[in-house]
């Protein structure tokens, strides 16, 4: 926190007392307090600066880049909107919404914004930057290098814009000019000849030779403020108290926060997400770790994961003797994990890092899970977006008992307090229904939108052949929910309406003889009644009491269901 000398301030409001409506002794005041890191009294000298002069731009600008930096993006959007509002023309206020659309996700509206701010003022070096990663993270790879080189040429010595580029370069398969816009940032290193962390996270991507063309790239783009909300939610967030302790026996100081990432098959991708990944880590105080779950890849993906090992000291690598799901995967990786905050996403480069720091500022306001909600969701609409907004409106309607109600059960990118994940144990297709079975450990859950982005490289492991697991899986997690230790409520249910089917069938085969001269005897039709109806009654029992034994026997006994191969760093 900076320190501002007392005199100063006392300064300031001895004025303000004799010229209460001093409008800029108002916007003084704010920066004082801003600079003395006292946002709330910052925010409150803003709103009075905006009430003497309704017109003016300043205080909505100022009001909005501060609430974006304290993670509060829909209060910093409606700022910054009546900012540009009031004044369309102004390069800050045109700028300024285009980072805040770029950081809710909006990359169009952002692109526009931002190439509206360069007609203003063409050469800006932090326009150009910030173009640059949006266009980036669009998918519009040869656009952004350009402009990120633009912006290289506006501002030498930035070593933002030439991490950005050396990402750009990366992703368009020109290693060798990435490598050179490291070499140049050797001459901005700090007085001890430390590279920034920025450039230390493109060199990891360098030496695991990320593949090229069309990947979303890593956290150049992370800006100071984004760190520093990511650091300070952590501080905030309370530990969950358990019963139970959960000390794996691991060495080394514990880090604060695991993130957990199941892979299959995403030789192209990793590199990559683990760059990205670190860049967003890198800006963090405490003390991270990075679990990559390797679901027996058969592509070279387990090769890739041991290189970046031998150069990411917070990544551990768990190999599995075959694939076993993405279930398995992620209670792997739970079992593995050892930070009091464990963060989920997939491998696919389509969950974004940078959400991050947004789930972690909304669990710092006292929930216990937060499940990313894929708003604008970048999937084929009848493979995926549709079985998953079918699916998502029957869990919810099958487990209104549980009290969660969630918009995106699918989405893997969640944030988990450790009590929970260890208390848990999945299978089959059960990852999806975590927050169901953290909802019974009598903790709150809550959702929050997250971006969503096109798959760039290799193949959706997932399609329409696993809705049948799903909807299976729901009914048994629909059975734990209400009837775990009464299942004679839940088979007597069952037993109820199979009868009363079974009596509306008899009466209408009973009809259809005798009215219409059915010619089919009345014992044939009864037997066969009774043999369909008994039959799916005991399928359905047989398979609970299959859940039941299967439970049994791997928690009873502490079993896996996989089979580590190896573990890696760590």
């Amino acid at each position: 926190m900076t320190t501002q000398p007392n005199d100063t301030l006392r300064g300031l409001l001895a004025r303000l007392k004799a010229a209460p409506d001093a409008y800029g002794l108002h916007l003084a005041l704010a920066l004082v307090h801003h600079e003395r890191g006292e946002a709330d009294q910052a925010l409150d000298s803003l709103d009075k600066a905006a009430a003497l002069r309704p017109g003016a731009v300043e205080p909505h600008l100022f009001a909005g880049v501060l609430l974006r930096g304290l993670g509060r993006l829909d209060a910093s959007g409606a700022s910054l909107a009546r900012a540009l509002e009031l004044a369309p023309d102004d390069f800050d206020a045109v700028a300024q919404y285009g980072q805040h659309l770029s950081a809710t996700g909006d990359h169009a509206g952002a692109v526009r914004l931002l190439r509206r701010a360069l007609e203003l003022r063409p050469d800006d070096p932090e326009a150009l930057n910030d173009l640059g990663v949006v266009l980036f993270f669009s998918g519009a790879l040869a656009e952004a290098e350009a402009v990120l080189r633009r912006a290289v040429l506006a501002a030498p010595r930035s070593v933002q814009a030439r991490v950005n580029l050396g990402y750009a370069l990366l992703a368009n398969g020109d290693a060798p000019g990435a490598r050179e816009a490291l070499d140049a940032l050797a001459g901005l290193a700090g007085p001890a000849g430390e590279q920034p962390p920025e450039a230390q996270a493109l060199r990891r991507a360098l030496l695991a030779q990320a593949p090229a063309p069309g990947a979303p790239t890593p956290g150049p783009a992370l800006a100071p403020a984004l760190a520093l909300s990511l650091s300070g939610a952590l501080g905030r967030i309370d530990p969950m108290c358990m019963v139970k302790d959960f000390g794996e026996g691991v060495g080394g100081e514990a880090p604060s926060l695991s993130v957990v990432i199941p892979v299959y098959n995403e030789v192209q991708n990793v590199p990559v997400l683990l760059g990205e990944l670190a860049g967003v880590l890198d800006g963090i105080e405490a003390r991270a770790e990075i679990i990559v779950v390797d679901d027996g890849s058969t592509d070279g993906t387990a090769e890739a994961l041991e290189a970046l090992a031998a150069g990411e000291p917070r990544l551990r690598v768990v190999q599995f003797r075959r694939n076993y799901g993405q279930t398995a995967a992620l209670s792997a990786g739970f079992k593995y994990s050892r930070g009091e905050i464990v963060v989920t996403l997939d491998g696919d480069l389509q969950n974004d890092p940078r959400d991050i720091p947004a789930l972690l500022d909304k669990m710092a306001e006292g929930y216990d899970l937060v499940n990313g909600w894929r708003k604008d969701r970048k999937d084929k609409a009848l493979s995926r977006r549709l079985p998953s907004w079918a699916a998502n409106r029957l869990i919810n309607k099958l487990i209104e008992g549980t009290g969660v109600q969630l918009r995106d059960f699918g989405c893997t990118l969640k944030a988990y307090k450790r009590g929970i994940v260890k208390n848990i144990h999945i299978y089959g297709e059960m990852h999806r229904f975590i927050p169901v079975f953290a909802a019974w450990l009598g903790v709150s859950v809550a959702e929050i939108p997250v971006n969503h982005r096109p798959r760039v490289h290799g193949a959706a492991k997932y399609g329409l052949s696993r809705v049948w697991r799903v909807i299976f899986d729901l009914i048994v997690v629909r059975f734990f929910s209400d009837y775990m230790t009464r299942p004679i409520q839940f088979f007597g249910k069952i037993a109820r309406k199979a009868t009363g089917l079974g009596l509306a069938g008899i009466a209408a085969l009973w009809a259809a003889k005798d009215l219409g001269g059915l010619p089919v005897s009345y014992d044939t039709l009864f037997i066969l009644l009774a043999l369909v109806l008994i039959s799916g009654l005991q399928v359905v029992i047989l398979g609970l009491t299959g859940e039941l034994l299967i439970r049994s026997y791997f928690e009873g006994q502490d079993k896996d269901h996989y089979v580590v191969k190896r573990v890696l760093g760590g």
